[in-house]
């Protein structure tokens, strides 16, 4: 191939070189300052993932400046590209001119930001851009809320029960570059603080630029009460209206975005803080190609352009609690009063309390007791771990969950628990016996069916709601009632719940993040609980999640989950990279990443894709992402190599 000529695909038949050979012929007026534009084509394949060089036509000149978004002819066919940059000479000598400009997509802020977040995640550029810029679209019409607006939100002094809160808002109000996390004090109202941060930046610069990062639409309702001066960049707009509160953004008009997942690379204009919401939510994390993660993202944005962040959540994440120890983030916590009013309302199962009641109530009675004395008072909160019926089964005798020896989950052929229909639901032996000798089981894990019929039975004539993702209830007024709630799903009542009750509170799976889990569940449904009310633990109250709820102190659990892990060498002390595909074209890029960066390899596990994790030392993780990616790219250049997927970082394993 001429050394001067730009790449064509080798399988390109003579007649299409000969087409895109007579239309780089045409005559076009070229542009004359910097008439070269460097693109990136949106091909499917990653060693064609890189720049080519195209003529800038003078009649769409003003339209291809970097950033644009433009249609080229590459390989015989229209194909979307993003100009990357502008230059005044190229090494090639025969070039296409661009055929059509399409619009603006990314400001240079943001282009980089695309650039960072694929190469840390060894993706494809055209993979995150289609993430972060909406598909242009016939707007529709704006999304309405229902939500009352609460202008007078800065005056609420919201963060008055936090030891650090005021001086974070004086930090804010001074303008200085702040990193800050902070997880729920009692009885408190995130939206309401989220909305505090937002008046003290504007009162360092009334045009400041903010994004504000939430995991669901529910939250954005709660947000556009309070800051209705906002932009909503969200999925779960229509496509015409997202795109074109994307345009407001883009063009400097709107300065600030609340949004889920993809709010995080909008094209904000003086971007002087991002704010996020309940970073553990899994609904932060990308389930498609390159599987980027906004509170990932959102650390690399502060980082690269020394904008502000503040992340928070119920309960502080073991990630954040690596940040705050790395010096890199300030922790903010309760106050000392906040949580000592709470402490001692809140109420775990003692030993005397199970002696009475060992291993026979679903509910235990110290909960019936809770819900009864506080009924009168307002509505009561029953925190249920999943939904259904009973999905979870543990021995009477020795409390150790109910397994087969396949690793399989016991269930049940009738409703009577002590009955002997026991079977394997993996491989359907029947018979189960416990390694302690027992053959009877309780519910371990009660479905917010069965907990509501049971509430149901107990309370006759007391309104019973279920709050789950298909049929969420987002508030409920200040009349009786007992409202059982999956994770996500619990609404917040008017002047907070007159009880609490957790239950379920056992990590039912040996995931990395299953106590983080718990944890979060816990202190999502209490901070719900009004000032003074009971909130009840149902669960081990040695075990460490119990103890902090009890102590409302989350850093306290995520400080020691994160030295668990240092000393396990788990995240996020390392960086990992799970390869999936087949076995053998698996095992071949684990080998080739080791002879680049130290790394342990964990697997291969096998079923219908074979799957390795890659770990190594977080300072090696740049190392590794770029292994990976030129692995990768020489992959995709033989069309013999079975395909093989990279995720970098997975939340958990």
């Amino acid at each position: 191939m001429d050394q001067e000529d730009q790449l064509f695909l080798l399988a390109d038949p003579a007649i299409v070189r000969k087409r895109v050979n007579s239309v780089a012929k045409k005559k076009v007026e070229i542009a004359d300052i910097d008439p070269i534009a460097r693109v990136r084509v949106n091909v499917p394949v990653s060693h064609l993932d890189r720049d080519f060089d195209y003529l800038v036509p003078a009649a769409i000149e003003a339209q291809c400046r970097i950033g644009n978004r433009v249609r080229v002819r590459f390989s015989g066919k229209l194909a979307d590209a993003i100009v990357v940059d502008r230059i005044a000479e190229s090494e090639f000598t025969k070039l296409s001119p661009i055929e059509r400009a399409i619009g603006p997509a990314l400001t240079q802020e943001t282009l980089d930001l695309v650039h960072a977040v694929a190469d840390r995640y060894v993706g494809m550029f055209w993979d995150v851009v289609r993430a972060a810029v909406p598909n242009k679209s016939q707007a529709g019409e704006r999304r309405k809320t229902n939500t009352k607006v609460n202008t007078s939100v800065s005056h609420l002094n919201a963060w008055e029960t936090y030891s650090q809160g005021k001086a974070l808002l004086e930090k804010l109000s001074a303008g200085k570059c702040t990193r800050a996390v902070w997880a729920s004090a009692p009885a408190s109202l995130w939206w309401v603080e989220m909305a505090e941060l937002v008046h003290s930046l504007q009162e360092a610069d009334s045009e400041a630029g903010i994004i504000l990062l939430v995991p669901d639409a529910p939250s954005i309702e709660r947000l556009v009460g309070v800051i209705p001066n906002a932009e909503i960049i969200s999925t779960h707009l229509g496509q015409g209206q997202r795109y074109k509160n994307f345009l407001e953004v883009l063009s400097g008009r709107a300065r600030i975005v609340i949004g889920t997942r993809s709010a995080v690379f909008a094209p904000v204009e003086n971007l002087k803080a991002i704010i996020m919401w309940d970073d553990f939510n899994d609904a932060y994390s990308d389930a498609h190609a390159p599987y980027w993660d906004a509170r990932e993202v959102a650390a690399l944005r502060s980082h690269k352009t020394n904008c502000s962040l503040i992340v928070g959540g119920f309960s502080r994440s073991v990630t954040t609690q690596s940040w705050c120890e790395s010096g890199w983030c300030e922790s903010i916590t309760a106050s000392k009063p906040a949580v000592d009013a709470l402490r001692s309302r809140v109420r775990t199962l003692t030993d005397t309390a199970i002696e009475r009641d060992p291993h026979q109530s679903r509910i235990p009675q110290l909960a019936w007791q809770a819900i009864k004395e506080s009924l009168p008072l307002g509505p009561i909160l029953v925190s249920v771990g999943r939904r259904g019926y009973i999905p979870a089964f543990m021995c009477t005798e020795c409390g150790e969950r109910a397994i087969c020896a396949c690793g399989g989950a016991i269930q049940q052929g009738n409703r009577n628990l002590g009955g002997e229909q026991l079977t394997c639901y993996r491989c359907g032996t029947g018979g189960w016996r416990c390694s302690c000798g027992g053959t009877h089981i309780k519910a371990l894990a009660i479905g917010a069916e069965r907990t509501a019929e049971e509430l149901g039975r107990s309370f006759a004539g007391t309104p019973v709601v279920w709050s789950q993702q298909e049929h969420m209830v987002t508030d409920v007024d200040l009349q009786p009632r007992i409202v059982v709630a999956t994770l996500g799903a619990e609404p917040f009542a008017e002047n907070g719940f007159a009880a609490v009750v957790i239950v379920d509170m056992f990590a039912h799976s040996i995931s990395l993040t299953a106590s983080e889990s718990l944890v979060r569940r816990a202190f999502s449904a209490a901070v719900r609980a009004r000032v003074g009310a009971p909130i009840v633990v149902t669960g081990d109250p040695g075990q460490r999640e119990s103890q902090a709820v009890a102590r409302w102190d989350s850093s306290w659990f995520a400080a020691r989950e994160l030295q668990d892990r240092t000393h396990a060498h788990l995240p996020p002390s390392t960086r990992v990279a799970l390869i999936i595909g087949e076995r053998e074209a698996v095992l071949e890029v684990a080998t080739k990443v080791q002879e680049s960066v130290t790394a342990r390899l964990m697997g291969p596990i096998d079923g219908e894709n074979s799957k390795v994790f890659v770990m190594v030392r977080r300072a090696d993780g740049n190392r590794l992402s770029e292994a990976l990616f030129q692995i990768m790219r020489t992959r995709s250049a033989d069309p013999k190599n079975s395909f093989v997927r990279i995720h970098m970082d997975p939340r958990d394993f």
